[in-house]
């Protein structure tokens, strides 16, 4: 039996950071939290014992957490034509909320870098299906672009992310961004669906990686220069940073002013590609640099730099997971096996044959696969609970980030908050 709470201690809170402890659990139903992570965790298990014990506990693990049962979730991929340009987006949307009748807050969604507007569908089902409406889209088509660049084909991958994480490339993004979201709040004045149907006054942001910058400077982060950046469309109430890429030791002055609630996404095991981000811990700091209240942080443990994507996996890359561990089970089955000390096991002698072991082929590294999709669990819950205290005013979810969620949680993750 795989025992979900690992073997690695829960995570020390980031200097400035309190974890939140207090007895006592919530038992709620989380069945379209869950669908996307055991899909993930379904492409590349171990055996199929194991595989069928780790759902389960994956199961179990999540009905204990906060997400209340999920409603049915609709996703549709949108194409503008604005100003010349070829525009593509896509929207999460809990069922029935396009008609505008219970107009729907709203999760805008960054993706990172060298992603399109469809990346992060984990995050954004898990969203969805919390009653929030989830815009994604990448505000420019270089970022869009940016892994099939003259600089990722020459293997120049720190200069590639310096390019794109430049100020100038994000107020670029920004005003790109602005006239996007200011097209869609148009399209619902005008009582165009699905745009009706949403509700800016309760607006959070959250992004990945490159997204995650974004989203982190118009909570309030000062730039290099002193500026502080804003849209002019839309006032967001909270912010998700998912893996955020900070390329030196970060100045504490910068996050002082961090207006409104921010909840970080990270872990011990999220590393950097581009080689740029060269001490795990300077993820954590800017939340304990944070006005009290302000600066959350989610530290999941065994949770890869990819998995924080929230890329659910291409039907053909499970389908060539599945046979290659299909091979190796097969190939274990084919050896011979082991005599023993009767019968073809005796020399001419009648001494004993030496046993001969028959080898075992490599698996896949499913133990830590679960574990990590037990992170995944404990950030898609959190991140939730997070959004309804910041931006329905759930008391519920206040109650239970408070304590209950570090309770649920145990050595999965661990969640502190600036003081």
């Amino acid at each position: 039996m795989i025992d979900p709470t690992l073997d690695r201690p829960a995570p020390s809170p980031a200097p400035g950071l309190r974890p939140r402890l207090r007895a006592g659990a919530f038992a709620r139903t989380a069945g379209a939290l869950l669908t996307a992570a055991l899909l993930l965790s379904g492409c590349g298990g171990g055996p199929p014992k194991a595989r069928l014990e780790e759902q389960q506990q994956q199961r179990e693990f999540a009905a204990r957490g906060y997400a209340p049962s999920g409603e049915a979730v609709t996703v549709q991929s949108l194409a503008w034509r604005l100003r010349g340009d070829d525009v593509r987006l896509s929207l999460a949307l809990p069922a029935g909320a396009a008609d505008g009748a219970s107009p729907r807050p709203v999760v805008l969604y960054l993706p990172g870098l060298g992603e399109s507007e469809n990346a992060g569908l984990v995050w954004r089902r898990a969203w969805a299906a919390a009653g929030y409406a989830v815009l994604s889209l990448q505000p420019l088509d270089d970022d869009a672009m940016a892994w099939s660049s003259d600089l990722a084909r020459s293997a120049e991958f720190t200069e590639l992310g310096r390019r794109h994480y430049a100020d100038a490339q994000m107020r670029r993004r920004l005003a790109r961004l602005d006239e996007l979201l200011a097209e869609a709040q148009r399209l619902g004045r005008q009582g165009e669906a699905p745009w009706r149907g949403l509700d800016w006054s309760r607006t959070a942001v959250a992004g990945y990686e490159l997204g995650a910058q974004l989203a982190l400077a118009l909570a309030g982060e000062r730039q290099t220069d002193g500026a502080l950046l804003a849209l002019k469309t839309v006032r967001p109430v909270a912010a998700i940073v998912i893996s955020p890429q900070l390329f030196a030791t970060p100045d504490p002055a910068r996050y002082r002013e961090v207006a409104v609630p921010v909840l970080g996404l990270t872990g011990p095991d999220d590393s950097d590609v581009l080689q740029l981000v060269r001490d795990l811990a300077w993820r954590q700091a800017p939340f304990a640099a944070m006005p009290p209240g302000r600066g959350w942080l989610l530290s999941a443990n065994e949770v890869r730099h990819a998995a924080f994507g929230g890329n659910e996996p291409r039907p053909e890359d499970a389908e060539r997971e599945r046979k290659r561990i299909q091979a190796a089970e097969d190939q274990a089955q084919s050896q011979p096996q082991p005599q023993g000390r009767r019968g073809a096991g005796r020399g001419q002698r009648g001494q004993d044959a030496p046993v001969r072991m028959a080898p075992v082929p490599p698996l896949p590294d499913y133990r830590q696969r679960h574990a990590q999709q037990l992170g995944l669990i404990a950030a898609q819950q959190v991140s939730v609970a997070f959004l309804d205290h910041e931006v329905k005013r759930s008391e519920t979810a206040r109650v239970w980030l408070a304590g209950p969620a570090q309770a649920w949680m145990g050595r999965v993750g661990g969640l502190s908050s600036s003081h």
